[in-house]
């Protein structure tokens, strides 16, 4: 399916605000990854504006619509929803069509136009009386709502295209099938039904990406701008803001809440003023109710209440964003100002008459994709709560910082394999305390931690123990009344830490080990303070005797060396006494061995 959300994994820091303010909880965290899930979400854009890191982008490359408007031989239309006179304001209808032109469409006129003729229809179906209810199908993403998670409600919409797709076909009728419409909005639904609808429409442009086009080729700048208090978006009442091609319409109203019951109204006070008995519209009509329901949990609490029969007969006009189009999700930034935006709405639209100029082919009809999700049983659900600390009902906080509404709704997510156990942040928080905790108090290192004047903000038990002093009348005295500071003072300086680097507390007649770390976020200095005084004594010692053994080896040396030179002079003494004794026994055998011998 394709994904109309891109999230970036390096931006996202796993703040869970996407998945708060996701009203059918289409985002999964699992395996340190984020991920929109195309088959369950409805594209209300929310989650695109709420996180706080930006990670998460629209997909909708503009390259190939901007080729389309560089070749001279593609036609190309713009159908301009009506949302722009709030946006964009400050200019009127002459120059917002200049500037479209100038980028290269060959035709721009306004979506009101296709809103005309929805608005005709819807008309029609109130008439006829049919329909045991209406539910408006201008918004695409209601549509996937209802498609989606209220399935049951189907036959209850209204089997009409939205003006949109509606614009774009009576375009492609009048200009030509080859003609290239693109669609230009606040609206990401709008991106994906141009993509299912390509027989009425060719593309999008919202309008983020229209203001940087202007931005960037500087279309808008080169023009005087009107200020507030000049006349509104669209030229003056008498022009009926001609600038734009096409006629005008107070379909432009569709933006706004309520634009829709308004518009229908205006058409029957038009038909009524041609003769039309049935013409004159109140609160009610021909069995009717109308309501005007604005914002995506508003919408899906009517919903509801419509599935459980609480309503009656209605035409509701129903609109995914706060405030209706006018608070579309791709609105830049800086142009984002809902309530302004829909004041210069009414004024432009109370410029124009209502009328019905065309009959496009507006039938749609709807397909149930219903989300379909296994539900874990009670024992299943339990288990997994007792993994983080929640074994019985009165454990469960029902908190929502992880982004669901409830610890059992969480549960559910992570047996779905959309969520991750530990993302139980008041779990993880007494995790950590409880480590915390424990290695303040358990390890036998001194932990002291200052702020940048030096004063003591954390004073552990073993310094405690050590100081003799209590961790209340440390916390908040100066670093030097219990050791030299200077080391820690560097670190601040310096930013760089210190690592094992041997210290002797005077004081104390102790011998450390410091580490001090810098914590940049929290701007303070943590010191590690292993004491080893007994290491250092028993180092001592064992030097000490290495060097008497040393000692008595040099003596025995010396003593042997002596013996060894005493010994080679008696050797030397006695061999010379031999060497003599053999000499005379010598001679005399030789002188015995003359006296024997014959010859002589």
């Amino acid at each position: 399916m394709t994904a109309y959300i891109s999230v970036k994994k390096a931006n996202c820091k796993n703040c869970y605000k996407c998945l708060k303010y996701c009203a059918v909880k289409s985002i999964s965290y699992i395996n340190d990854r984020v991920e929109v899930l195309a088959d369950q979400c409805v594209l209300c854009g929310k989650c695109i504006n709420v996180c706080p890191q930006k990670a998460k982008t629209v997909v909708n490359d503009p390259a190939r619509i901007l080729d389309w408007l560089a070749d001279p031989e593609v036609k190309v239309a713009a159908s301009l929803a009506p949302a722009w006179a709030g946006v964009f304001g400050e200019v009127d209808a002459s120059r917002m069509a200049d500037a479209l032109r100038r980028l290269g469409f060959d035709t721009v006129e306004e979506t009101a136009a296709g809103a005309a003729e929805v608005t005709a229809r819807y008309r029609e179906l109130l008439d006829e009386g049919n329909m045991p209810s209406l539910l408006t199908t201008c918004c695409p993403t209601v549509n996937l709502l209802i498609e989606r998670y209220y399935p049951d409600l189907i036959p209850l919409m209204a089997p009409v295209v939205s003006p949109a797709l509606a614009h774009g076909r009576m375009l492609k009728k009048r200009l030509g099938e080859k003609t290239r419409v693109v669609f230009i909005g606040p609206c990401l639904s709008k991106i994906k039904e141009i993509n299912d609808h390509p027989e009425s429409a060719d593309g999008v442009l919202t309008f983020r990406q229209l203001d940087a086009l202007f931005e960037e080729r500087s279309l808008l700048k080169e023009e005087a701008q009107l200020g507030e208090s000049s006349q509104p978006a669209g030229g003056t009442a008498e022009s009926g803001g001609k600038g734009i091609d096409g006629e005008s319409s107070f379909s432009r109203i569709y933006p706004v809440p309520e634009g829709i019951v308004r518009d229908i109204r205006r058409q029957s006070t038009v038909a009524g003023a041609m003769g039309r008995a049935d013409a004159c519209m109140s609160d009610r009509y021909n069995g009717y109710d109308f309501i005007s329901v604005c914002g995506l949990e508003n919408v899906m609490a009517f919903l509801q209440e419509m599935r459980d029969g609480h309503c009656g007969r209605v035409f509701a006009e129903l609109n995914s964003c706060d405030g209706g189009c006018v608070g579309g999700p791709l609105i830049p930034d800086a142009r984002r100002a809902p309530f302004r935006s829909r004041l210069r709405v009414e004024r432009y639209a109370a410029q124009a008459p209502a009328f019905v100029s065309e009959k496009p082919e507006l039938s749609l009809s709807f397909q149930a994709e219903p989300v379909r999700e296994d539900m874990p049983d009670e024992k299943t659900i339990r288990r997994i709560l007792s993994e983080i600390g929640k074994p019985t009902p009165d454990r469960e906080l029902n908190c929502g910082s992880c982004g669901y509404p409830t610890c059992r709704d969480k549960a559910i997510a992570v047996y779905r394999g959309k969520a991750e156990l530990y993302m139980c942040l008041p779990y993880i928080n007494d995790i950590s305390q409880s480590l915390s905790s424990v290695t303040l108090t358990a390890t036998p290192n001194y932990i002291i931690a200052v702020d940048r004047d030096l004063r003591i903000i954390e004073f552990n038990l073993a310094a405690q123990k050590r100081f003799g002093v209590s961790r209340q009348q440390a916390v908040g005295s100066e670093l030097y009344e219990y050791l030299d500071p200077s080391d820690f003072e560097h670190v601040f300086l310096t930013g760089k830490d210190i690592h094992e680097k041997k210290v002797k507390i005077e004081s104390l007649g102790v011998i450390v080990e410091q580490s001090l770390i810098y914590v940049l976020e929290q701007n303070i200095v943590i010191g590690f303070l292993k004491d080893i005084t007994n290491d250092e004594k028993e180092r001592t010692e064992k030097h000490r005797a290495r060097l008497e053994a040393a000692e008595m080896a040099q003596k025995v040396i010396e003593k042997q060396m002596i013996a060894a030179q005493e010994i080679a002079s008696l050797l030397g003494e006695t061999t010379a006494e031999t060497k003599v004794t053999l000499n005379n026994l010598k001679k005399q055998i030789m002188s015995e061995e003359e006296d024997l011998d014959p010859r002589h």
